[in-house]
């Protein structure tokens, strides 16, 4: 919990001016004489080791093998000698089907390779293909025990009691022919069966297999010996169990009272919100509609599910406490029909000008929640839309926050089906994960979604087919990602917007929209039937981010919409479900998924003990610099244990959608150690004699942070982590972050562009840095 109040970051005197296909890559180079023989003794303990599996009520074993890749060998090739690629990690390794069991394509080939070199031939006959391949052998039993069965103790074959019951999940590999898939899943009935094991639930989807059986440990043991047997774990339970809140009535909840009449007010620019809700009517500061011919209500019931979370933020929590006393008021602007359709009588960009304007000047609006997106319009590079190029100027004009949703990917079930489960996390770097307009607008925060939960509820045991597609805190399935224009970090940040389940019986995918515990709690848009319903989306991470930005401007009423970007995007961190789901992928790939993380409030308000953030809200006359000083204390710097700071940038530069340059300035920075401000200042007179780019300092002198500067440097929020394990004394107790400013197309009457920076300074160990620093200023209640 934040304790004390930010200090102000101390600018240092001076400025000067200065003039202007996916693969594994070539193949090894093998010698025949020994490369041919190994493969063939391999193969032929291969088929050995089959022919000593045991035949299951007359229907014979599955020849399966395990086959070591070192280079690209395409699906076709495998086919040709009657092979059925089952599945592919990371790591090379092919678990293939053979639909001859006495591999006498793949023998002949591996025949030919090591024979006579034939006249006019620079290769041995199929070396692209028998030198791609390292090694073959069949799965072991230890392959197929999956890392659930840890958490009961299970890490080896022998570790299954025998007589002890378990509830397992099975996956059989999927052949692809529903005949085959039947023969599996009848060799593993039979298997079971003279154990007293059952088949409880099977799903034979079009590349997914499951069986849920209930057996004891030796015939679990058996089970591990099958070649179909994919991988045995645990059936996925809930990790969050919510009573449905959809049931609770107006005489179970009681109203809470009115903000304060200076209360910060929040502009939801949706469907329309329903103020009649008995939760939301003491929370109306205005509303406005886009078309004359609209009533002022929500009839497609989003805006007020939006609304509701931009007030109380968490639903589900305040409901448990019984607590709706409302922190912001809410202005509402209808922009579309019950359909989800904008007006044909005017364009988007001119409507959206239009009510933000009414907003802003009748019901002083500052922060601004837009959960709309145009799914047609999927950001594949070059220029952004008329509709964020609008959204960037009004923000700079009108010194506005706007919180902007990534959108929604709608057709994951009719592009992947069950696959889908297989698939994720990967295909959220898909060209077609890319965030929608008007998410691509620079001078936002655009928000992605995190999963609150797994999605699963205790009815699901039952069945097999029902899988969660991701867990907590890892990204949720049909969020969408970046990069944005100039290639930027695209989302900004995440927040929790729900998840969704892949339903084999169903063949669908489905959200909070059909399944509540999919989906994060919010208000339901006709409150005479019910109060409350669940929703999964962007759409509602968007909203807590909108609340957290409220509590920050509530704290700094007079701060700039720069600080609050600034800020929020300093106190994020990326969730542990994130970083396990995202390990798999570049730091800077994680970084276009879930962007600066979720904001901690908290730590956005204020510091702490341990915890210190320096913060100046400026401005810099173009093709100019400054130089701020950042002071860190010998506690800091010698205590054990892991420091780290980090600098967030914001700036709102003018912008212009026919330029391929979208932004007319732009700006960057450096956190510099070991040196001193006549250094770092002359360095900058030198830069004031030649053209080009802003100096870049000697690595001594430069701190890395991730990201480095030629990513963040493409968006107008720029945060980044400078980390240290061993002690930092060698560099002095003072450090320096030394902002520039370069015009690019903007005019000359453009004099000057302001911006925010933080600093955070933050040690793992419990240290009374705060109080080394300065005496403790108490934020205020």
């Amino acid at each position: 919990m934040a304790d004390y109040a930010h200090l102000v970051l101390k600018r240092l005197e001076g400025e000067l001016e200065r003039r202007k296909p996916r693969g594994f890559g070539g193949n090894p180079q093998r010698n025949p004489e020994h490369h041919g023989p190994k493969l063939s003794g391999q193969v032929a303990e291969v088929l050995e080791t089959y022919r000593h599996l045991p035949v299951i009520e007359g229907v014979d074993p599955t020849l399966i093998l395990r086959v070591e890749v070192a280079g690209f060998i395409d699906e076709a090739e495998w086919a040709r000698m009657d092979l059925v690629v089952l599945s592919e990690d990371e790591n090379k390794t092919l678990l293939l089907f053979a639909t001859d069991k006495e591999l006498k394509e793949f023998q002949r080939r591996i025949k030919d390779y090591q024979g006579e070199l034939p006249l006019n031939q620079k290769s041995q006959p199929y070396a692209a293909l028998i030198e791609a391949i390292e090694n073959v052998g069949t799965a072991q039993p230890e392959d197929r025990l999956g890392a659930s069965l840890a958490s009961i103790g299970v890490s080896h074959l022998d570790e299954f009691v025998e007589g002890q019951s378990y509830l397992l999940d099975v996956e059989l590999f999927h052949p692809g022919d529903e005949l085959q898939a039947q023969i599996f899943a009848y060799r593993l009935q039979e298997t079971i069966k003279p154990d007293g094991g059952i088949i409880i639930n099977t799903y034979i989807g079009e590349s997914l297999m499951l069986c849920r059986i209930e057996a004891n440990g030796s015939a679990i043991s058996k089970v591990l010996m099958m070649p179909e047997v994919a991988v045995i774990e645990l059936p996925p339970r809930p990790d969050l169990q919510l009573a449905d809140i959809g049931e609770l009535t107006a005489d179970e909840v009681l109203a809470g009272s009115a903000p304060p009449e200076n209360a910060v007010r929040i502009g939801v620019i949706d469907s329309g919100v329903n103020f009649g809700h008995p939760l939301l009517a003491y929370v109306m500061r205005g509303s406005t509609v886009g078309s004359a011919a609209w009533v002022d209500a929500d009839e497609a019931g989003h805006g007020t599910s939006v609304a509701s979370m931009a007030v109380y933020g968490d639903i589900y929590a305040r409901a448990e406490a019984g607590d709706f006393d409302a922190p912001f008021w809410i202005a509402s602007a209808r922009v579309v029909d019950q359909n989800g359709d904008f007006p044909r009588e005017i364009t988007v960009p001119a409507l959206m000008e239009a009510v933000v304007h009414k907003l802003h000047s009748d019901f002083s609006c500052r922060i601004f929640n837009i959960s709309l997106g145009d799914p047609s319009l999927v950001y594949s590079g070059g220029r952004t839309s008329p509709w964020a190029s609008m959204l960037d100027r009004l923000a700079r004009e009108l010194d506005l926050l706007f919180i902007v949703s990534t959108g929604n990917q709608r057709s994951l079930t009719e592009k992947f089906g069950e696959d889908v489960l297989r698939q994720y996390p990967a295909y959220l770097l898909d060209a077609s994960s890319r965030i929608i307009e008007p998410a691509t607008a620079a001078n936002v925060l655009t928000v992605g979604s995190v999963a609150h939960a797994n999605g699963l509820e205790v009815d699901d045991e039952e069945f097999a087919g029902v899988r969660p597609i991701c867990g907590v805190d890892a990204p949720s399935p049909f969020t969408r990602t970046g990069p944005g224009v100039r290639g930027m970090i695209k989302p900004d940040l995440v927040d929790y917007g729900g998840n969704a389940v892949w339903d084999g019986p169903t063949s669908a995918l489905v959200s909070g929209g059909v399944k509540a515990s999919a989906g994060v709690w919010t208000f339901h848009h006709k409150p005479l039937d019910r109060l409350f319903r669940a929703r999964s989306g962007t759409s509602f991470a968007a909203p807590f981010v909108a609340h957290k930005a409220g509590i920050l401007l509530e704290q700094y009423p007079d701060a700039p919409a720069n600080f609050l970007r600034a800020m929020l995007a300093m106190s994020g961190e990326l969730p542990e479900g994130a970083q396990e789901t995202l390990d798999r992928f570049s730091e800077s790939q994680a970084l276009m998924i879930c962007g600066n993380g979720v904001p901690n409030v908290d730590h956005a308000v204020g510091s702490d003990e341990s915890r210190v953030v320096f913060y100046a809200n400026d401005q810099i006359a173009p093709d100019h610099f400054a130089v701020f000083e950042v002071p860190v204390p010998p506690l800091f710097q010698n205590t054990d244990g892991l420091r780290e700071i980090t600098v967030s940038l914001a700036f709102d530069p003018p912008v212009r959608h026919t330029r391929a340059d979208y932004l007319g300035l732009t700006m960057g920075w450096r956190l510099l150690r070991g040196t001193n401000k006549d250094a770092v200042f002359d360095k900058f007179r030198k830069w004031e004699q030649a053209e080009g780019d802003p100096p870049e300092f000697p690595d001594k002198f430069t701190c890395k942070t991730f990201p480095g500067p030629t990513l963040r440097e493409k968006g107008t929020l720029q945060c980044a982590r400078f980390v240290a394990r061993r002690s930092m004394a060698t560099y002095g107790d003072t450090y320096y972050v030394a902002v520039w400013c370069r015009r690019r197309w903007a005019p000359n009457s453009v004099e000057s562009q302001r911006f925010s920076l933080a600093v955070q300074l933050r040690h793992s160990a419990d240290i009374a840095l705060y109080q080394s620093l300065t005496l403790p200023v108490p934020l205020k209640a």
